[in-house]
């Protein structure tokens, strides 16, 4: 084993396997026959590996053996942390060494050693709690305040901010539960509040790598302090909870780094495939972390309108982690979530016919894809119709006021909305016939809004959507509840068959039956 080491002591692809093996030793033989010498000159190979490679997977997997080699009850744990402490200490040595000359604008040696350094140190911060060992965190906050302030190496900027998130993460974890130091904690706040608040800067002015990893950093500190720490009440002083604009600006950036409609950058012909994956890995690692706010409620729901219309759009690429998002937004609230699933179809609509000068083609594939959206969105409600019916029924309703909704007193002409009652209708399906046709149901609400309106012309195309809608509503004329209306919208009959006056008597809880039959002829609920 100590021989391939020092065969392929230089070589990434090998190497990086290599250190992982001694992860799988069975560590009693070296107590059993007395293998000391060989556990010695294994760790000094670790220690030159660490010294001379920088690759991430590389000094990973040497944190995670030293790790492995430390944390147990056997006389070698004494010599493994003995090496550990020293290797440490070195490479903090050098990295406090190398601060100022890392940082000078044209010292390019001097900025590729604190590179170097910091990711040495970013590596085992991963795998171990060296706090103690390594004072830097006051080193580390500078460089991100100064790269907010100048021009500084990228790299060290990104690595930066990662290794501030390892470090305020470790001080969470050595806090006591039970009875934690008011001062740490205050100290501890200080410390994230200032990183997101630098982060949020490096978002909005950062270069590309920059702005990736100080998202991803955003969001994983708001995760870590988010408001579940009131569980304890002692860690309730640290919860940070971003403003709106902060929630903003992270919705913005991921629209515009994922969902943007840019060309790729150009990659050389025989990487472009692999290029093109590493580029979508990266996109859907900064969906997925904006996902986990909107899965932990940490920010507002309807902020993800506009993610949420990319789902039909995006399929392909980002339909499992969408999906995955809504379906995390209505096990915490459906009401909260069909209301943002409306508002990303009206925004839908709103661009679409702001593109076609006011108008919108019916017949145009982008309308199909709209309506296709809002069937998705209906059947992503679940096929227990009792469960959602609040929820579905607030989507009616508000989506009714939408598309009746006037900048001015009615004048003849239809709304400028109405087109939209077409992608109401493709959601009538999971409506409950009392909900439909009932005497407070949709039907009843409909002709209620319809009275604003006056006399309404039964045979212009333009009102053609709203007679789409109430049909699907009414359904046919063997329908338990028969709706029909005059022209001038200013009556209303519900004729009731004797069966169905009985029907309305029965207990609500007998209507399960009537579901549990299967699916009516107005739908399926087959995903």
């Amino acid at each position: 084993m100590l021989i391939i080491f020092d065969r392929c002591s230089t070589d990434e692809q090998k190497i990086v396997s290599l250190v992982e093996i001694p992860q799988y030793f069975h560590l009693e033989v070296y107590v059993e026959h007395r293998l000391n010498k060989f556990l010695e000159l294994l760790l000094k190979y670790m220690h030159d590996i660490v010294m001379k490679h920088s690759d991430a997977d590389v000094l990973r997997n040497c944190a995670f053996t030293f790790r492995y080699f430390i944390n147990n009850e056997l006389s070698i744990q004494t010599t493994a942390a003995v090496a550990f402490r020293q290797l440490i200490d070195e490479l903090v040595s050098s990295f406090h060494s190398s601060v100022a000359d890392g940082l000078e604008g044209e010292n390019e040696q001097g900025e590729f050693k604190l590179l170097v350094d910091m990711k040495r140190l970013y590596a085992f911060y991963q795998a171990h709690d060296i706090t103690d060992l390594a004072d830097i965190e006051r080193d580390v906050s500078s460089i991100i305040t100064k790269a907010n302030q100048q021009p500084i190496n990228d790299d060290i900027t990104a690595t930066g901010v990662m290794l501030m998130q390892v470090i305020l993460s470790w001080a969470l974890y050595r806090t006591n539960p039970s009875e934690p130091s008011k001062a740490e904690l205050k100290k501890l706040r200080k410390a994230v509040v200032q990183l997101v608040q630098q982060c949020d800067e490096l978002i909005q002015f950062g270069v590309a790598n920059v702005q990736k990893e100080a998202f991803i950093t955003v969001c994983d500190m708001l995760i870590i302090f988010a408001p579940q720490l009131k569980q304890n009440p002692n860690y309730s002083s640290l919860i940070v909870v971003p403003d709106k604009s902060v929630q903003i600006r992270l919705r913005d950036y991921v629209m515009t780094t994922v969902f943007a409609d840019e060309e790729p950058q150009q990659f050389h012909e025989d990487d472009d495939e692999e290029a093109k994956t590493e580029v979508l890995i990266e996109k859907r690692r900064v969906l997925a972390s904006f996902g986990k706010l909107i899965a932990f409620d940490i920010i507002e729901m309807r902020l993800a309108a506009p993610i949420f219309a990319q789902y039909v759009k995006s399929y392909q690429e980002y339909g499992d982690i969408v999906k995955q998002m809504m379906s995390k937004a209505r096990e915490l609230n459906r009401t909260k979530c069909m209301r943002t699933q409306l508002l990303s179809l009206e925004q839908l609509f709103e661009e679409l016919r702001d593109q076609n000068e006011g108008r919108i083609d019916r017949s145009s594939e982008e309308w199909t894809k709209i309506k296709d959206l809002a069937h998705r969105f209906a059947l992503m409600a679940g096929v227990d119709n009792y469960k959602s019916r609040q929820a579905v029924v607030t989507f009616h309703r508000e989506g009714i006021i939408y598309c009746l909704l006037r900048n001015g007193p009615p004048d003849g002409s239809p709304p400028s909305n109405i087109v939209f009652f077409d992608i109401l209708a493709e959601t009538t399906f999971k409506l409950m016939d009392i909900d439909k046709k009932g005497p407070k149901g949709l039907l009843a609400f409909l002709e209620e809004q319809l009275m604003k309106e006056g006399e309404i012309p039964e045979d212009e195309i333009e009102w053609g959507p709203l007679r789409t809608y109430r049909t699907a509503l009414v359904g046919s004329m063997s329908d338990p509840y028969v709706y029909y209306s005059n022209t001038t919208a200013s009556k209303r009959k519900i004729m009731e068959s004797p069966m169905r006056i009985m029907d309305v008597k029965r207990p609500r809880e007998d209507y399960t039956s009537d579901y549990m039959a299967g699916p009516s002829s107005s739908g399926n609920y087959v995903q």
